[in-house]
Protein backbone atom coordinates (compact mmCIF):
# COMPACT_ATOMS: atom_id res chain seq x y z
CA UNK A 1 0.00 0.00 0.00
CA UNK A 2 1.31 3.27 -0.94
CA UNK A 3 1.20 5.97 1.24
CA UNK A 4 0.12 9.29 -0.34
CA UNK A 5 1.17 11.46 2.04
CA UNK A 6 5.45 10.26 1.18
CA UNK A 7 7.94 13.04 0.96
CA UNK A 8 8.55 14.05 -2.40
CA UNK A 9 12.08 12.96 -3.45
CA UNK A 10 14.24 15.44 -4.42
CA UNK A 11 17.31 15.40 -6.85
CA UNK A 12 20.33 15.28 -4.49
CA UNK A 13 24.33 14.80 -4.95
CA UNK A 14 26.60 13.43 -2.14
CA UNK A 15 30.03 15.39 -2.22
CA UNK A 16 33.12 14.26 -0.80
CA UNK A 17 35.77 17.26 0.27
CA UNK A 18 39.33 16.89 1.35
CA UNK A 19 40.69 19.61 3.01
CA UNK A 20 44.37 20.79 5.09
CA UNK A 21 44.22 23.89 6.70
CA UNK A 22 42.02 26.29 4.65
CA UNK A 23 42.51 24.89 1.54
CA UNK A 24 39.58 22.55 0.06
CA UNK A 25 39.35 20.73 -3.20
CA UNK A 26 36.29 18.28 -3.98
CA UNK A 27 37.09 15.11 -4.84
CA UNK A 28 33.86 13.22 -5.40
CA UNK A 29 30.28 13.96 -6.33
CA UNK A 30 27.58 11.49 -6.77
CA UNK A 31 23.78 11.69 -7.75
CA UNK A 32 21.76 10.03 -5.03
CA UNK A 33 18.09 8.83 -4.39
CA UNK A 34 17.24 9.95 -0.95
CA UNK A 35 14.55 12.70 1.34
CA UNK A 36 16.76 15.76 2.46
CA UNK A 37 14.81 17.19 5.18
CA UNK A 38 14.29 20.69 6.30
CA UNK A 39 16.34 19.71 9.69
CA UNK A 40 19.21 18.47 7.39
CA UNK A 41 18.99 22.35 5.38
CA UNK A 42 20.37 25.22 7.35
CA UNK A 43 18.11 28.54 7.08
CA UNK A 44 19.83 31.90 7.49
CA UNK A 45 23.46 32.33 8.54
CA UNK A 46 23.62 28.59 9.82
CA UNK A 47 24.63 27.21 13.13
CA UNK A 48 27.90 25.71 13.51
CA UNK A 49 31.15 26.91 11.58
CA UNK A 50 31.13 25.39 8.03
CA UNK A 51 28.63 24.97 5.49
CA UNK A 52 28.00 23.82 2.22
CA UNK A 53 25.97 25.96 -0.15
CA UNK A 54 24.42 25.15 -3.46
CA UNK A 55 24.26 28.36 -5.37
CA UNK A 56 22.85 28.99 -9.21
CA UNK A 57 24.86 30.39 -12.25
CA UNK A 58 24.50 34.26 -10.63
CA UNK A 59 26.18 32.77 -7.62
CA UNK A 60 23.06 33.24 -5.51
CA UNK A 61 22.43 30.96 -2.68
CA UNK A 62 19.72 28.38 -3.30
CA UNK A 63 20.46 26.02 0.06
CA UNK A 64 22.51 25.56 3.11
CA UNK A 65 23.90 22.16 4.28
CA UNK A 66 26.24 22.13 7.95
CA UNK A 67 29.06 20.20 7.21
CA UNK A 68 29.26 18.09 10.28
CA UNK A 69 32.60 17.04 11.61
CA UNK A 70 34.69 19.38 8.87
CA UNK A 71 37.85 21.12 9.76
CA UNK A 72 38.38 19.90 13.02
CA UNK A 73 41.18 20.92 15.06
CA UNK A 74 41.93 18.50 17.63
CA UNK A 75 42.37 14.75 18.25
CA UNK A 76 41.98 11.99 20.83
CA UNK A 77 45.19 11.06 21.95
CA UNK A 78 44.67 7.07 23.60
CA UNK A 79 47.38 6.45 26.06
CA UNK A 80 49.32 3.19 26.36
CA UNK A 81 48.03 2.80 29.91
CA UNK A 82 44.47 2.48 29.86
CA UNK A 83 44.30 3.54 33.39
CA UNK A 84 45.35 7.31 32.19
CA UNK A 85 42.31 9.59 30.63
CA UNK A 86 42.05 9.89 26.84
CA UNK A 87 43.18 13.46 25.97
CA UNK A 88 42.50 15.94 23.37
CA UNK A 89 45.13 17.51 21.54
CA UNK A 90 45.25 20.13 18.83
CA UNK A 91 45.88 19.26 15.68
CA UNK A 92 46.56 21.04 11.78
CA UNK A 93 42.90 20.75 10.67
CA UNK A 94 43.57 18.09 7.64
CA UNK A 95 41.14 15.61 6.94
CA UNK A 96 37.37 14.66 4.79
CA UNK A 97 34.33 15.84 4.95
CA UNK A 98 31.04 14.25 3.24
CA UNK A 99 27.74 16.20 3.19
CA UNK A 100 24.73 15.54 0.70
CA UNK A 101 23.24 18.68 -0.57
CA UNK A 102 19.62 19.05 -2.84
CA UNK A 103 20.05 19.70 -6.02
CA UNK A 104 17.67 21.59 -8.11
CA UNK A 105 17.67 22.38 -11.79
CA UNK A 106 18.60 25.43 -10.73
CA UNK A 107 21.74 24.37 -8.84
CA UNK A 108 25.47 24.62 -10.89
CA UNK A 109 27.83 25.59 -8.24
CA UNK A 110 28.69 24.32 -4.63
CA UNK A 111 31.07 26.61 -1.94
CA UNK A 112 32.54 25.54 1.10
CA UNK A 113 31.81 28.56 3.75
CA UNK A 114 33.12 29.20 6.82
CA UNK A 115 29.88 30.83 8.87
CA UNK A 116 30.67 34.16 10.78
CA UNK A 117 29.61 34.00 14.81
CA UNK A 118 25.89 34.84 15.51
CA UNK A 119 25.97 38.79 16.27
CA UNK A 120 29.55 39.29 15.12
CA UNK A 121 28.70 42.97 13.09
CA UNK A 122 31.96 42.83 11.69
CA UNK A 123 32.45 39.51 10.51
CA UNK A 124 31.52 38.27 7.81
CA UNK A 125 30.60 34.24 6.28
CA UNK A 126 34.08 33.62 4.23
CA UNK A 127 33.97 31.30 0.82
CA UNK A 128 36.90 29.15 1.12
CA UNK A 129 36.13 27.46 -2.43
CA UNK A 130 33.31 27.51 -4.87
CA UNK A 131 33.02 24.45 -7.19
CA UNK A 132 30.87 23.91 -10.62
CA UNK A 133 28.99 20.39 -10.34
CA UNK A 134 29.33 17.83 -13.08
CA UNK A 135 25.27 17.53 -14.46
Amino acid sequence: MTNPQQTPRTPAIRLIFEYEGDSVRLVFQQPVDTVISGFDTVAGTGSGNYVVETRDDRGQRLDRVPARGAFLESAEVFPENHTEPIIRVDVEARGAFTVIVPASAETTQVAVVRVAPPGGEALQDVDLATFRLER
